[in-house]
């Protein structure tokens, strides 16, 4: 993945009971990421993820996979979201260039994933990226 996106916002979920939106993990800014890893819901594969990393403790406050059909809203200059199946994820940016950045990387993922798996291997290949399985065995003896 080229252009590692690396921002600064407030995480937001949508709550709908109030019909507004609210910091997720207890608030605080965070480091919002866009990177290529294995998601806890992935089950092992490696696939995009937004991942967000609240400043002031390290605290992990978002991890969403990035999937084909996501839906993105740009509501003003510092605040967009979008939807995961039933989830919905809101970023108050730092500042309008962190925004820009941030939806220019999760466009560049989304045309990537609407290119295909076979396109994103063989851009892969070509940057020299591998994917390696090992496996261990541990023993213990008292």
């Amino acid at each position: 993945f080229d252009g590692h996106v690396r921002v600064r916002a407030v995480v937001m979920t949508r709550d709908d009971s109030s019909g507004g939106w609210v910091p997720l993990g207890g608030g605080g800014l965070s480091h919002v990421i866009i990177c290529k890893g294995r998601s806890s819901q992935g089950r092992g594969r490696r696939e995009y993820v937004i991942r967000g990393e609240r400043l002031r403790d390290r605290a992990p406050v978002l991890e969403c996979a990035i999937q084909k059909g996501l839906v993105y809203n740009k509501v003003n200059p510092i605040f967009h979201h979008w939807r995961v199946e039933e989830r919905k994820f809101g970023l108050t940016f730092q500042s309008p260039a962190d925004a820009i950045s941030f939806e220019r990387g999760l466009q560049s993922v989304l045309e990537k994933l609407d290119r295909g798996t076979e396109a994103a291997k063989d851009s892969e290949q070509e940057a020299g990226v591998k994917e390696f399985n090992i496996s261990v065995s541990v023993s213990y003896r008292e």
